[in-house]
């Protein structure tokens, strides 16, 4: 409802309240002095705006016949009646206060930018966020009105407790990612070198959207969300990644890491195409892998000793190096030979991440060889043609999206994988061979990251 709507409804709700038989010459007289009135300010002469709301309420009841003695509780009652619709009126149509914010810690703070040096930096707003920058961090105050502000972070760590209101709107830009929050307390690091963005959500909700989630991934209390844009891969998990008490997986199949565009939101391991049953706690028994003790001839810890976190915790909380180097350590072949399920989609995470890239090739092909009905199995062709399509492959790589797609066709990575093959299938065979990947894609993924690419070869 814009300004002439609300100020129309309060004209209407003003002339419901006038009896019916007042003339319209009388009626027309008293707006005149209501105008009048209030430009000089006679309500607070009469005693404030109850005072005047009852005196205009005098006139009324006396066109009513009404007298003085009968007239006194309908007089005082219309009065409050009437103060109570001019409060709600006046609270309508007064535009809401513009938030504002004091800086500490950052002296030099002008023109919303704040860079924290050595030590932490801290933005407090008037409805009490607050927003504590991490040393060595630097976030500018691009927007602010009454309902939040949107802050770009341009490199470091915000740590921030938004206060939760009635249509409260605040974000946290970082690189091409944005964080949309309305009342919720999270860390958000963002590394500009190596374009890592890193949510840790601790109350409430949050979204966050960017290339690798068009669509937005919700994220709940207790995840964290890590996204690396070189690698084209998103990660959720348990922010108690190091507890081995952890429940079940929150993020997605890892060898399967990236969200994919246009929507498709990667699952725990047994959701994916329903093919692999419950989830299992991280760290568990994988399918299909035999009981006993790990691979390479280590033996499990004595009794009291604290276990070491799971390979696909570690990778989780971004520790990929000593991933790589107990692998190394127990022996790659006898890993990639008699490992875990599990082990194996943390080795080729590791690796891929580590940009180790034989090795990761090695750990998805045994995955592949071992595991092939599971998702994990499934999931490792799609990376492994998106391996070769990035290392300058795309023949090659089209053979793999099409293993993918035979084996998962509703799959967490269906439209990037048919988008992948279609781009491909252009480059190495040309436009009129693409057209019917584009064709089936659209069918498919009209909204998805390559439509606009589907749509241009179609045309003409």
């Amino acid at each position: 409802m814009n300004e002439a709507q609300k100020l129309s409804r309060l004209a209407d709700l003003a002339r419901e309240g006038i009896p019916a038989d007042v003339d319209a010459a009388h009626d027309a007289a008293e707006r005149a002095r209501f105008v009048e009135a209030v430009s000089r300010g006679a309500a607070q002469r009469r005693g404030g705006a109850l005072g005047w709301v009852a005196s205009r309420v005098d006139t009324w009841l006396r066109f009513l016949g009404l007298s003085p003695a009968h007239a006194g509780r309908a007089r005082w009652g219309l009065a409050l009646a009437g103060a109570a619709a001019l409060a709600v009126a006046l609270v309508a149509l007064w535009p809401a206060r513009r938030l504002d914010y004091a800086v500490e810690g950052a002296p030099g703070a002008a023109g919303g930018y704040v860079a924290a040096a050595a030590l932490e930096a801290r933005l407090r707003f008037t409805d009490g966020t607050t927003v504590a920058l991490a040393p060595g961090s630097a976030l500018r105050v691009a927007e602010v009105d009454a309902a939040g502000a949107r802050m770009l972070l341009e490199d470091g760590r915000a740590s921030l407790r938004v206060t939760p209101r009635p249509k409260a709107r605040w974000s946290v830009e970082a690189g091409p990612f944005a964080v949309l929050v309305t009342g919720t307390a999270f860390d958000v690091s963002w590394t500009r070198g190596d374009g890592t963005l890193r949510v840790d959500l601790r109350e409430g909700s949050v979204t966050v959207r960017g290339p690798l989630a068009p669509e937005g991934l919700p994220l709940r209390a207790g995840q964290r969300l890590v996204a690396r844009m070189r690698e084209g891969d998103v990660q959720i998990s348990s922010l108690d990644a190091q507890s081995s008490a952890a429940g079940p997986a929150e993020r997605a199949p890892s060898s399967a890491g990236a969200a994919p565009p246009g929507g498709e939101r990667n699952t725990g391991p047994g959701d994916v195409d329903g093919d692999a049953g419950a989830a299992r706690p991280e760290g568990s028994r994988a399918e299909g892998a035999p009981a006993g003790p790990p691979p390479g001839g280590l033996t499990a810890p004595p009794d009291g000793a604290a276990a070491a976190p799971s390979w696909a915790k570690r990778v989780a909380a971004g520790d990929f190096r000593s991933v790589l180097a107990e692998a190394e350590q127990r022996g790659l072949d006898g890993v990639l030979e008699r490992g875990s399920l599990d082990d194996l989609v943390a080795l080729a995470d590791a690796a891929r991440y580590a940009r180790r890239g034989d090795l990761a090739q090695r750990a998805l092909t045994a995955t592949r060889k071992r595991f092939p009905g599971t998702s994990h199995g499934k999931a490792a062709a799609f990376l492994l043609g998106r391996m070769v399509d990035d290392g300058g492959s795309p023949g090659a790589a089209v053979a793999w999206y099409d293993a993918y797609l035979a084996e998962s066709p509703g799959g967490p990575f269906a439209a990037e994988a048919l988008g992948r093959k279609m781009v491909a299938v252009e480059r190495t065979a040309g436009r009129t061979a693409a057209r019917p990947v584009a064709e089936l894609y659209l069918k498919r993924h009209p909204r998805g990251a390559h439509a606009p690419v589907a749509r241009d070869l179609l045309e003409p």
